[in-house]
């Protein structure tokens, strides 16, 4: 009875111990975030640029400084495109402003006269003024706010990228070599297609939003429908909050142009659109195995936004999935995997499949 009593104690010691460790390393993170972000984008710059590299190395048989630039300068014109079209669109929207200003009075107007039908003697304006163009240009501001930031020091990330692109088509048989026998092949493919195959998707289905966002708003006479698609784009990586503030601009610039049916139409059409991608197609594409639980996605939202702020939201789903996927190739903590799985049944099954069999 006393030796089962100090065994209880000790485990519960090592459960103290642990979250000790993980605050500890979250603080340390925190700290470190002018240093890991930068990292970490260039880290998945350079992921989703590994396979174009190594095609051009290993297929078409160009050298390898070739195959990096040339996988680097298709990233960086892609980037530069981007920041064109945001910059080009947000001076635009800014000039454009006080136009709106007569249809937000008109709206707050129309929206008092249809709720005192209703018996509601309730003002709109001051509402209204919360969500009026300088509010939308507060949202768009506050929320590319952080990407700026990170972007800030945007030649840092590229030239990692670059680095990291050149290192990773040998980065297998340096580890082969570092590790010896203890190195496994298989694990390591598995791991590194897992997770290019899980950055790629999630960029495919970022740019399926953004397009269908932008002609949403273009079939709907929305201006500046290039922007609200450009920043879906952006803030599809964000779980939950990200496609909603997205909306926003959008939805509000619908109700001041067009009135409560472009702007309720709007709503409805934002709603089908994410709800869509994220509940159907990218599950569809993903598979169950590469799936998180909400639960999962919703604190990583929060742990990774408290510790990098909101470069740390906007990488909350990549890196936790690519924490996941490790845990799932470590017999010691294959365990926290499963739990992290969307679905208990294929979670059951695949844990079933991998129990090691009897020598």
């Amino acid at each position: 009875m006393e030796e089962a009593e100090i065994k209880y104690r000790f485990a519960g010691l090592k459960l103290l111990v642990g979250l000790a460790s993980v605050m500890i390393v979250a603080a340390g993170l925190r700290e470190a975030q002018a240093v890991f972000v930068p990292i970490l984008f260039s880290f998945f710059l350079a992921m989703l640029g590994t396979p174009g590299t190594r095609y051009l190395n290993k297929r078409i048989g160009l050298p390898k400084v070739f195959a990096v630039l040339i996988v680097a300068a298709v990233i960086i014109a892609g980037l530069v495109a981007i920041g064109n079209l945001f910059y080009g669109s947000i001076q635009e929207f800014r000039t454009a402003l006080p136009k709106y200003s007569g249809n937000l009075n008109a709206l707050a107007d129309r929206l008092d006269n249809q709720l005192k039908d209703f018996g509601l003697n309730y003002s709109t304006q001051m509402l209204l003024d919360s969500l009026g163009p300088d509010a939308v240009v507060d949202v768009v501001s506050g929320t590319l706010k952080g990407l700026v930031g990170a972007l800030s020091v945007l030649v840092v990330v590229l030239v990692a990228m670059i680095f990291m692109l050149y290192e990773a088509t040998d980065f297998k048989s340096k580890l082969r070599i570092a590790m010896g026998e203890a190195f496994q092949p298989s694990r390591f493919e598995s791991v590194s297609t897992d997770v290019q195959r899980y950055v790629g998707i999630k960029t495919v289905t970022s740019l399926i939003t953004g397009i269908s966002v932008g002609l949403l708003n273009y079939i709907m006479g929305v201006d500046f429908w290039l922007l609200w698609g450009l920043i879906a784009y952006i803030l599809n990586y964000i779980p939950f909050v990200g496609s909603i503030i997205a909306s926003i601009p959008a939805i509000i610039l619908g109700f001041m142009i067009g009135g409560p049916g472009t702007g309720v139409t709007l709503i409805i059409a934002y709603t089908a659109i994410n709800n869509g991608i994220s509940n159907f197609l990218e599950p569809v594409m993903l598979g169950p195995r590469l799936g998180l639980s909400p639960l999962v996605v919703f604190l990583s939202l929060i742990i990774w936004g408290w510790i990098w702020g909101p470069g740390g939201a906007l990488l909350s789903v990549p890196l936790t999935m690519i924490l996941k996927i490790l845990l799932e190739h470590s017999e010691e903590f294959h365990w926290v995997a499963i739990l992290m799985n969307n679905r208990v049944v294929v979670a059951k099954k695949k844990a079933a499949s991998e129990d090691p069999q009897p020598a």
